[in-house]
């Protein structure tokens, strides 16, 4: 049989658990087994109360969390001595040996484990999903170096060296898409992107929003642009378990006014991956799971403020490889289809062109 993989995940955004769910399908496939562990699970109960009270602070204040952002520090101190503890003897009962981990957060108990197992031969890798460190990297600065860092985009190389592949699907032909964009905050809806629907819906651009809490939802300002709403399951939390004891990708619905919504999830990827696939374009803050969307679908990156110097790195890149282009630029050209159409094609080139994590790991 062959040896398990240990994916070390965080809930504190879906652009850490998406990709790493996304590894865990894609190693099984291969059969491979793989276990993933969520960093929530290893704080204290203080911590991981205050988790939503956060969440609805960045949400409402961008410049909240900016601030936040500049605030990251190390995980030691929020961590719970008997969960890490409990956590470090199960993995050397089992002679766990290859470990992904997607956040940094995870540093400290992953050198306490080296300290353990001193004698086996660990095969520990850090996954870069971003340009350039993210604050969960950073703030461990040269302990990074004492694994594997691998890099989907080299920090000063302009380029793509590999990718997570969303899906085995071909990006759907440009003419082929609906006429809508697809606009969201990433995983907990920070950003620009709610100060953006006005100005696109005076000038007639159909949108499909993703709503993070019910007063997000403004079907009335909004009844004539013919907008559609979504929304991830307000109650799911990324480190719960389903009742088969597995992490799910997160329950997602269209909202329409007066009818309940089916929050559903399953599947091989994120549901939100097809609205993704018939846009014509992502209006987003530039995130790593993003620019992972983008390439996957071949679905052009307009980009709003980045959240943080990573996403800044994010940003460039895509911008320097014709992968995407900057709201203020594209509203410069009257929000020009064209201009997206030769974005779609580049992309298309970008996909084919990029190795896939996955023949690294395997």
């Amino acid at each position: 049989m062959k040896e398990t993989v240990t994916i070390l995940s965080a809930g504190n955004s879906l652009g850490v658990y998406v990709p790493a769910k996304l590894l865990q399908l894609q190693l099984r496939d291969q059969g491979v087994p793989a276990d993933i562990f969520m960093l929530e699970h290893m704080y204290d109960q203080q911590t991981r109360e205050n988790i939503p009270r956060y969440r609805k602070a960045f949400h409402d204040s961008f410049t909240v969390a900016k601030m936040g952002y500049k605030m990251a520090k190390d995980s030691r101190n929020s961590l719970d001595e008997n969960n890490v503890a409990t956590l470090l003897h199960e993995w050397k009962l089992k002679g766990r040996r290859r470990f992904l981990a997607l956040t940094g957060f995870w540093i400290p108990i992953l050198q306490r484990y080296q300290e353990i197992m001193a004698s086996v031969d660990l095969d520990i890798r850090l996954i870069r999903l971003d340009a350039s460190d993210t604050p969960s990297f950073s703030v461990y600065g040269e302990a990074c170096d004492q694994f594997k860092n691998v890099w989907l985009y080299p920090v000063g190389e302009n380029r793509i060296i590999q990718t997570i592949a969303v899906s085995q699907e071909e990006p759907v032909p440009f003419q082929e898409r609906e006429k809508r964009y697809l606009i969201h905050g990433g995983g907990w809806g920070i950003g620009t992107y709610k100060d953006k629907i006005t100005e696109l819906t005076d000038s007639d651009i159909a949108l499909n929003i993703i709503a993070y809490y019910n007063e997000d939802i403004a079907y009335e300002s909004h009844k004539f642009a013919f907008h559609r709403y979504f929304m991830m399951d307000p109650s799911w939390s990324p480190w719960q378990r389903n009742a088969v004891d597995e992490f799910d990708f997160p329950p997602f619905a269209e909202v329409s006014q007066g009818e309940a919504s089916v929050f559903e999830s399953g599947g091989s990827y994120p549901k939100v991956f097809e609205l993704i696939r018939h846009s014509l374009g992502i209006i987003s803050k530039p995130g790593g799971a993003t620019l992972l969307d983008s390439l996957a679908s071949a679905t052009p990156l307009i980009f709003l403020e980045p959240f943080g110097d990573h996403e800044r790195s994010n940003a460039q890149l895509w911008e320097s490889l014709g992968l995407g282009i900057s709201y203020d630029a594209w509203k410069e050209q009257d929000y020009a289809v064209n201009v997206l159409e030769d974005i779609h094609r580049n992309l298309c080139n970008a996909k084919h062109k990029a190795g896939n994590l996955m023949s690294d790991i395997t």
